[in-house]
């Protein structure tokens, strides 16, 4: 899963996606610790063909969603369950979207060996492809007009199994879409058999390495958490254990 990204600054997301036209600008700068329910940039294929740049809730709500409360634990949805679980499976048919980060956080729990009197704790890692300062969630999305009449876009990133050293830290990681496959996600004419190509041909040069627990609180911003710790600091991990 993914609770925590980290969201890159507005310049180098247009830098990136140089064609994406973008109808708002100077609403989101860095954030270092996004959690759900925050307002994130998404990129989708307009009805014209072009790429926009829109802002979206982090937590997917239906389009035919019955409550006025939003449904909870709806912002990774797993790419096995996807094609047929109501609650992805419109978005997934027609709705898809680009999550662009430079990486995420992930928790890998480590419990004393034999009952050994060691400290308990999840170490926070934080997970990135070095040479890219943008990345690609495959992302789903939503319209959902509430009781009031508002109309909430919101999206979800899709997750599989964590490939190589990464299930060291945790069994499950987001899609990251690789560069070439990008336009592919957002065709409105792939096929399902086309979507699950990618996913299953999503980016493997993911590397990690461990930072401080100030992450663990939503609440905390800043540069400083993406800071790579030195392990044997951290008093959660077995120094011989493989981090990714």
């Amino acid at each position: 899963m993914c609770g925590r990204f980290v969201l890159p600054d507005e310049q180098i997301v247009g830098e990136h996606y140089r064609t994406v036209q973008c109808f708002f600008r100077g609403w989101f700068k860095p954030m270092f610790n996004v959690a759900p329910t925050a307002q994130v940039p998404v990129i989708v294929r307009a009805a014209t063909g072009a790429w926009e740049l829109r802002r979206a809730r982090w937590g997917l709500i239906p389009a035919w969603w019955p409550k006025p409360e939003p449904p909870a634990l709806t912002f990774n949805a797993r790419s096995e369950d996807a094609a047929r679980k109501p609650v992805w499976r419109d978005s997934l048919r027609s709705a898809r979207c680009l999550m662009p980060v430079r990486g995420w956080y992930e928790w890998m729990a480590k419990e004393p060996a034999g009952g050994a009197p060691r400290r308990r704790g999840r170490q926070p890692f934080f997970l990135h492809c070095p040479d890219s300062p943008v990345i690609a969630f495959a992302g789903l999305q939503s319209v959902w007009t509430g009781p009031d009449g508002v109309s909430v876009t919101s999206c979800a990133l899709l997750t599989k199994p964590a490939t190589g050293n990464l299930k060291t830290i945790h069994p499950r990681m987001p899609v990251v879409l690789m560069p070439d496959r990008e336009a592919g996600w957002l065709d409105p004419a792939a096929t399902g058999q086309d979507l699950v190509a990618m996913v299953a041909d999503s980016r493997v040069d993911v590397e990690s390495y461990p930072v401080g627990t100030r992450v663990n609180n939503i609440h905390n911003d800043g540069p400083d958490l993406m800071q790579r710790i030195p392990v044997a600091t951290t008093g959660l991990l077995d120094l011989d254990a493989p981090v990714g």
